[in-house]
């Protein structure tokens, strides 16, 4: 038996885990290889099949990737551990997630399958870059993206890691924090876009089913344990109220935090490039409805169970530990086996997109398109192969030396990210004054702002006041409406930096010049 704060798991139970992972793992392995050897005659350029698969996805394999790319770690075990330290009230706030796909894949995403099938751009910065004629914007764009999605793959590693250790009682991180990586990089690499996309299924399938154990062991655990939900509850907010009170956090920190999980990270790189692996509005609208429904049920159970995890063991001495100890507590160990699957598969999907985002941003956005740009297609698909492994090499670098700034990084580079992403990507899709000088402003303004607001509000010595004299207000709002000001201000003082009139056209016409719609027009002319 491994004590592990509040609760232990047997040699047996791990043990039985660890072979259902294994088998886990050599199937996800073999989808990747198997896609790879079924893609190997396909006609067509690699980078653009290894990053939107031709944009021939189906409508389910699409809603799989935007669901468990936006899941990852967060829902599977930061949910349950938020809510099993303050109550259901954060889950409630924390739930808006599950929107992140019904933006991403609708109001941007259909505009941007538009875009696709004019264009032929195969990432999303491209797209930007024609959108507002700047060799500059986009190589902005690019490092940051790749930067900040380096700095959150540290962070679902570090998850991967984690749970690894508590399921083997052993403690073992850095195993776990290998392990995570190499078999996540080997399906990546294997088949891009195409075997995430099959993984996504496989992986997106033993979520649900492991969400679904969970809420009924739990249900039924407390049910038996108290004599029924109600007195269960009530017994366990004697002790600790906040479970079910709606005060644990203020107005403005409640909304600020709502509005961008449900909102705001639909905006994120390894989000959007979802958007252009289909070619067809009825899988796009299809996508989005499967994606919604399986986000709203696997969102909504696991911000639910910390309370009724409580009820059952208030002596958890790690929150985040909470799914894992449903896992290897009160199920069968081969019921514990899938939920550790079902969390592993959320984190690694995750860790895939993230890596195939960041890479894209590096190779192509960045080398190839603004210093490369006469590269032939099979060298920036090595040179994009090669970025996938660096920044997972980066990000594992950064994990395996954990310390006090690491962690503050990794908190604040998704809201960043979300911060300098978010007004440019939507206003430049739909507003028509949208200039290169005001969307670079608002990429600037948006990160530094929440940055510097983010390390105000955390730090012990700035801290009080902020909530004083603030209200704890969430960073994002604020840094979102300067990053939006910046947009509107600076278009509005620079109308000489408006796009062409062809490639206007492009963007906000049906009919145009198809001269300004290819790729090559946006190299020659910033």
């Amino acid at each position: 038996m491994k004590d592990l704060g509040g609760f232990s798991i047997s040699n047996s139970t791990s043990t039985t885990m660890m072979v259902i992972f294994a088998i886990y793992s050599v199937l996800i392995v073999g989808f990747g290889l198997f896609v790879k050897y079924k893609s190997r005659n396909e006609k067509g350029g690699k980078l653009a099949s290894f990053l939107t698969g031709g944009g021939g996805l189906g409508a389910f394999s699409i809603a799989m990737i935007a669901a468990t790319n936006s899941m990852a770690g967060g829902t599977m075990l930061g949910a349950p551990g938020l809510t099993y330290a303050v109550g259901f009230a954060t889950g409630i706030i924390y739930y808006p997630g599950f929107l992140t796909a019904a933006f991403g894949l609708g109001s941007v995403g259909r505009k941007a399958a538009i875009l696709r099938a004019r264009t032929g751009a195969i990432s999303f910065v491209q797209l930007l870059r024609l959108r507002f004629n700047s060799k500059v914007f986009s190589g902005a764009m690019a490092i940051t993206g790749a930067t900040f999605l380096m700095f959150f793959a540290v962070g679902q590693i570090s998850l991967g890691a984690k749970a690894f250790a508590v399921a083997t009682g052993s403690g073992q991180y850095y195993f776990g924090l290998l392990l995570t990586v190499i078999v996540t990089i080997i399906y990546t690499l294997s088949g891009g876009i195409k075997s995430l996309a099959k993984v996504a299924v496989v992986q997106g399938v033993i979520m649900l089913i492991s969400v679904l154990m969970i809420a009924i062991v739990l249900l039924s655990k407390n049910a038996a344990t108290y004599g029924s939900l109600e007195a269960a509850l009530r017994t366990a907010a004697e002790t600790k109220p906040s479970l079910v009170l709606a005060d644990a956090w203020g107005f403005w920190q409640s909304l600020g935090l709502a509005i961008f999980g449900g909102v705001g990270l639909g905006c994120i790189p390894h989000a959007l490039s979802v958007t252009l692996t289909y070619n067809d509005h009825y899988k796009l609208a299809r996508g989005a409805m499967i994606s919604c429904i399986v986000f709203t049920v696997c969102q909504g159970i696991m911000c639910m169970i910390g309370p009724w995890t409580y009820a059952l063991n208030p002596n958890i001495q790690s929150a985040d530990y909470t799914t894992m100890y449903v896992a290897t507590n009160l199920l069968p160990s081969w019921l514990g086996g899938i939920i550790f699957c079902g969390v592993f598969a959320a984190i690694q999907s995750s860790i895939a997109g993230v890596c195939m985002a960041g890479a894209a941003h590096l190779s192509k956005d960045f080398i190839v398109d603004c210093l490369m740009p006469n590269a032939s297609d099979e060298k920036a698909a090595k040179l994009n192969n090669v970025m996938v492994l660096v920044v997972a090499a980066v990000a594992v670098a950064i994990a395996w030396f954990p310390s006090p700034l690491t962690q503050m990084v990794i908190n604040f580079a998704v809201g960043a990210l979300a911060s300098a992403w978010y007004i440019p990507v939507f206003m430049g899709f739909y507003w028509k004054k949208a200039t290169s000088t005001g969307a670079s402003a608002s990429v600037i303004l948006g990160a530094l702002t929440y940055i510097t607001l983010y390390l105000v509000s955390t730090n012990p010595a700035t801290k009080p006041w902020w909530v004083a004299n603030m209200g704890n207000i969430n960073p994002f709002l604020i840094s979102i409406i300067v990053s939006f000001l910046g947009m509107y201000v600076g278009s509005l003082l620079t109308p000489n930096k408006k796009s062409p009139l062809g490639v206007y056209q492009v963007w906000f016409c049906e009919d145009y010049d198809e001269k300004y719609s290819s790729l090559d027009y946006s190299k020659s002319s910033n």
